[in-house]
């Protein structure tokens, strides 16, 4: 992690296995994070927090093949598996337009043009189709696509929709 250390920390993957016997592990993440050089920590319940710096990123079917310094055999791939992957927000590359971090949507609000305020942001779920929001206490899913009308104001920290009638029920 680069910096002071008090730097946001985003979560950018997740160890789900471990390929081959040089150390390879399978991380659930985006391409757009990973590369080589990139400061990690590893962090899992009741494992010590490990600092991992990276040093290769493959494609692969279903998560990419990451290589980490000093993890060099099955064994020490083996220890990393269930472990959640952290970088500092600044040492991340910036994403395309319309891309967006977990982190930074969290806590916008939510105004609909014809239903009003929704709530804030508590989380984002992946699906297929598309990310949703999760939205309120009720924890409403709302699709971050065009036809459901999404503008996302970094600067005033708000997302606009134009929710199709009926959408209310959800809510």
């Amino acid at each position: 992690m680069s910096g002071d250390g008090r730097e946001l920390s985003v979560l950018v993957g997740r160890v789900v296995g471990v390929f081959g016997l040089r150390g390879d592990v399978k991380v659930a993440a985006s391409v757009l994070e990973l590369r080589p050089g990139l400061h990690v920590l590893a962090r899992a319940p009741g494992k010590p927090e490990r600092a991992l710096t990276v040093r290769g990123v493959r494609p692969a079917p279903a998560h990419l093949r990451v290589l980490f310094d000093g993890v060099d055999d099955a064994d020490a791939a083996e220890r990393l598996r269930g472990m959640t992957l952290h970088a500092a927000l600044a040492d991340l590359p910036a994403l395309p337009a319309n891309a967006y971090r977990e982190v930074e949507l969290v806590g916008m609000r939510v105004r609909d043009i014809r239903l009003g305020e929704l709530g804030a942001v508590v989380g984002v779920a992946q699906y297929p189709g598309a990310d949703m929001i999760v939205v309120g206490e009720k924890r409403t899913l709302i699709p971050m696509l065009e036809a459901y009308g999404v503008n996302v104001d970094r600067a005033a920290r708000t997302i606009t929709t134009a929710l199709p009638a009926g959408f209310e029920e959800l809510l």
